[in-house]
């Protein structure tokens, strides 16, 4: 079998047991649709509602909410659930098992890797179809190109930085509880639940440090009609791109294949 052909078959194994996974389902699919009803519903009175991004840019509120919560969800089916996926493996002997076998190393981590990309991509394109067709949202038709160049930019990030971050989850718990509490608490600083103009100003600061801060004010930054190009940002895009390519060089120096709990 072509390496290629065994990638394909790992994603899509990988794929099926998400599907099955009733946890999986409910935090990576479920309650990003629900927080995008929520929060139109709650937050969002009728009228000309705007929000002004840092960049000075304004947008609809309705969409600036869904452009943060597809960012949120990029985040949850990437970094999230392949922090998770891939500790639990190790910790149960699958990953030191497949090491030990024909089978290239680098092929499972692909695969995990395509199928946490799909599982963002789909997210992507449902949240978008709901934001248009229930909400209204407008594309800027010269900046969707600089939305899809966001939302491959920010998936291959956040899963770098989900591999990169397994060295530091001994245990399944570990992984279970830093991964998703790390997405939530962050998602409260960088422009997905709150307003950025909302927000004090060293809160702010603190959001620019981290991916997802610049993931979700890139996608809402192409969802305005004061957007000029692409709607790309440089700054956005080279947080991201630095981010991406610490979590290369930590995954590829830290990565363990053996089972870590209980070690020193």
């Amino acid at each position: 079998m072509s390496e290629r052909r065994i990638v394909l078959a790992q994603a899509r194994a990988a794929i099926v047991v998400a599907l099955r996974t009733p946890r999986a389902l409910v935090f990576t699919f479920f309650f990003p649709l629900i927080f995008l009803v929520l929060f139109n519903s709650i937050f969002i009175k009728g009228g000309d509602q705007s929000v002004t991004l840092p960049t000075g840019l304004k947008l609809s509120a309705q969409a600036y909410f869904m452009a943060g919560i597809t960012a949120y969800s990029i985040s949850l089916s990437t970094f999230t659930t392949l922090a998770v996926s891939i500790t639990t493996q190790r910790e149960r002997g699958q990953l030191k098992r497949l090491r030990g076998t024909p089978m290239p190393a680098w092929t499972f981590i692909l695969a995990q890797v395509l199928r946490a990309t799909a599982q963002a991509l789909a997210m992507t394109v449902l949240l978008v179809a709901i934001g248009v067709l229930a909400y209204g949202v407008d594309f800027p038709g010269s900046t969707f190109i600089g939305f899809l160049v966001y939302v491959a930019l920010g998936t291959a990030t956040l899963c770098t930085l989900g591999i990169a971050i397994t060295p530091f989850t001994p245990t399944v718990d570990a992984a279970s509880t830093i991964a998703p509490f790390s997405v939530v608490i962050l998602a409260f600083i960088s422009g997905v639940w709150i307003p950025i103009d909302q927000l004090p100003h060293w809160l702010e600061q603190v959001g620019r440090i981290f991916p997802l801060f610049h993931l979700a004010v890139g996608l809402q930054g192409t969802l305005s009609p004061e957007a000029s190009g692409l709607g790309l940002e440089g700054g956005n895009v080279a947080v991201l791109a630095a981010w991406a390519l610490a979590g290369i060089w930590i995954a590829t120096r830290r990565f363990r294949w053996e089972p870590q709990a209980g070690t020193t």
